[in-house]
């Protein structure tokens, strides 16, 4: 199996030692010019300040242990308090930019002889150098190793794992999330959620992830606007007036489809910053022509959609007053008599499974397209190709388009597991599948690679394990590009469970027999079916209320 493991060692058994060792790696600079590491940060501190203070005078081994953590949760100048635990030697090689380690609960600690101690993590996530936070299946337990010397009469730390050690509240207190985003096929805006320290170089550190480009899993899904080796010419980003001046330098710089892909990824890359309300692109210290635009989201995809099913037997919109039909859709959905249908948000394209397999719909044209045993409900994308997936065979997974082209893509990542659901993000730069684990189960992301067409030819080559939830895999949608839903099973009770690539998940309570779930494009529009077909809608923090009976089933919109 592909799945890409995390860094640090987990319940698996593998060795912290090996797993979080010193790295070269560094965090974006908070000034100066844009490098791979982050030397000096005395003029980026924090936004959120926390106190730290030194070791105390007589501390012990498991006392300077939980001063050091607590002293990490200032980044000023560049740890220097955090340092002051440490040995001179060790103090110069410890790497607090290697990522994050995010716990909950209580941190046991116990000595390992007279030299070393073991401090015991719950943790909940990772963040990567990269600020790509991973997060870890719930109760899952680590053991981090310190050891210690003598200077004096005092003890100092001579090693400890790289990176900070942080719960997960002080970590939401002065990390917070940004979309640094690329485009997709046809210059869709496709965003990749980042964690940043959130202090004044905030614009800088997005601009240098933005020239560092896309993350591994990004690669081949997405391209960037700015050319390769361009830096900025300035030490950081400045932000006047609600203005991020963009100063660059490099070659490819003037040409013109460049610079309008650049000032998108910049205006919905910034846009979420305080403060930020314009941006403006120069080159070397000359402002482009007309490339003064508002910070926005941008463009995106649209993904909000009316919720679509069958109700007496008859397919299309759901409305307050019955179904309304989809020319060209419905009848063709209704004569296949399928018990699970996708739709395209265009609403010109469905796949549906019948008891001869899944067939693809457009109007005046119907054709099967899978008839492999097991399949499970399937997903129509953006660009209008239906995926379908078999259960008994997850590690292929096929596409094909009303022109009649197919395709097989592998998905070597989901051998042995068991698959519940399977679903392309709105945009198309992201497959999700739902995989069942007993009493845990788990969201699966990998990237989807396309022509310049927007067929997809290929997924990446590992997955990431984005979401963990509790109970039986039942049903799985997104809601935007950013979020999705999952739908588990803990007796005879159907748990809501929201998350997405690169955030923390939360529960949003329950609902007693519940079969399906939409994502609706926002929270707002979710719902959830039940076996007897009450439909339920959002109620508050995570309650949920009942707003129509009789719904035969609900159509997922991709």
């Amino acid at each position: 199996m592909s799945v890409r493991k995390r860094r640090v060692f987990a319940a698996a058994g593998l060795s912290l030692v090996a797993a979080l060792t010193l790295a070269g790696c560094a965090g974006i600079p908070g000034s100066g010019s844009v490098q791979p590491g982050l030397s000096d940060i005395n003029q980026a501190e924090q936004l959120v300040q926390f106190s730290a203070f030194g070791p105390t005078v007589g501390a012990s081994q498991e006392e300077l242990v939980r001063g050091f953590l607590i002293a990490a949760n200032s980044p000023n100048d560049d740890y220097s308090v955090a340092r002051e635990y440490l040995t001179t030697e060790y103090a110069s090689q410890w790497d607090p930019y290697f990522g994050v380690l995010i716990g909950e609960g209580s941190r046991p600690y116990r000595a390992d002889g007279d030299d070393a101690g073991m401090l015991s993590l719950s943790v909940v996530a990772e963040v990567e150098p990269n600020g790509r936070l991973l997060p870890t299946a719930a109760g899952e337990s680590t053991e981090l190793r310190f050891e210690f010397v003598r200077h004096g009469s005092e003890w100092r730390i001579s090693s400890a794992p790289a990176g900070v050690i942080l719960d997960r509240s002080t970590f939401e207190a002065i990390w917070s999330q940004h979309q640094v985003n690329f485009l997709g096929p046809e210059g869709r805006l496709v965003p990749d959620t980042r964690w940043f320290l959130s202090r004044a170089a905030l614009s800088t550190e997005i601009v240098g992830a933005l020239l560092e480009g896309p993350s591994k899993r990004f690669e081949q899904v997405v391209h960037s606007g700015f050319p390769q080796g361009v830096k900025l010419t300035k030490t950081a980003v400045p932000v006047e007036d609600g203005l991020a001046r963009v100063d660059l330098t490099g070659e490819g710089l003037n040409n013109p489809q460049a610079q309008q892909e650049m000032l998108a990824q910049l205006q919905a890359s910034l846009h979420t910053v305080n403060g930020v309300n314009r941006v403006e692109l120069l080159v070397d210290g000359t402002p482009v022509r007309d490339a003064t635009r508002p910070a926005t989201q941008g463009a995106g995809v649209p993904v909000g959609a009316k919720l679509s099913g069958i109700m007496d037997g008859r397919f299309g919109v759901i409305t307050a007053t019955g179904v309304e039909p989809i020319t060209g859709v419905s009848a063709a959905v209704e004569e296949i008599d399928g018990d699970a249908v996708a739709l395209s948000r265009s609403k010109t394209v469905a796949a549906v499974r019948g008891v001869d397999g899944i067939s693809i719909v457009e109007e005046g044209f119907t054709a099967t397209i899978d008839t492999r045993g097991k399949l499970l409900a399937p997903s129509v994308d953006d660009d209008l190709w239906a995926w379908t997936i078999s259960a008994s065979t997850p590690t292929a997974i096929r596409v094909a388009a009303p022109s009649g082209e197919q395709q097989e893509l592998a998905a070597p990542w989901l051998e042995g597991l068991d698959v519940r659901a399977l679903r392309v993000s709105p945009g198309g730069s992201l497959v999700a599948v739902l995989v069942n684990g007993g009493a845990k189960s788990r969201v699966l992301v990998a990237g989807v690679i396309r022509d310049a067409t927007g067929a997809p030819t290929a997924l990446t080559a590992e997955a990431d394990v984005e979401m963990w939830a509790n109970g039986e895999a039942v049903d799985f949608d997104w809601i935007d590009q950013q979020r999705f839903v999952a739908l588990t099973k803990q007796a005879s009770a159907g748990k809501i469970t929201l998350g997405g690539p690169g955030v923390f998940a939360t529960e949003q309570g329950s609902v007693v027999d519940a079969t399906q779930v939409f994502g609706g494009g926002n929270r707002t529009q979710m719902r959830v079916l039940t076996a007897g077909g009450e439909l339920f809608a959002p109620q508050g923090a995570s309650g949920w209320q009942r707003v129509a009976s009789g719904v035969e089933l609900m159509a997922k919109r991709g």
